[in-house]
């Protein structure tokens, strides 16, 4: 299942989202980089919805995080 409620995996995905080269070419890139932050401002989680409704660019980036 993919699930991440840890602010630290969370902030550890944005980066993983900063880190990607060339990353504003990927389908909806803004979107799920405004996603994360508000996730991480509002103190929420990203969920296997969230994971189902990732385009497959960005399905990569959740590995190893809780």
């Amino acid at each position: 299942m993919a699930y991440i409620s840890t602010k630290k995996g969370l902030q550890t995905l944005l980066q993983r989202l900063e880190d990607l080269k060339g990353g504003d070419k990927f389908q909806d890139y803004a979107y799920w980089v405004s996603c994360v932050r508000g996730c991480i401002d509002e103190g929420l989680a990203m969920d296997e919805i969230d994971y189902e409704n990732a385009p497959d660019w960005f399905r990569p980036l959740w590995r190893g995080l809780k």
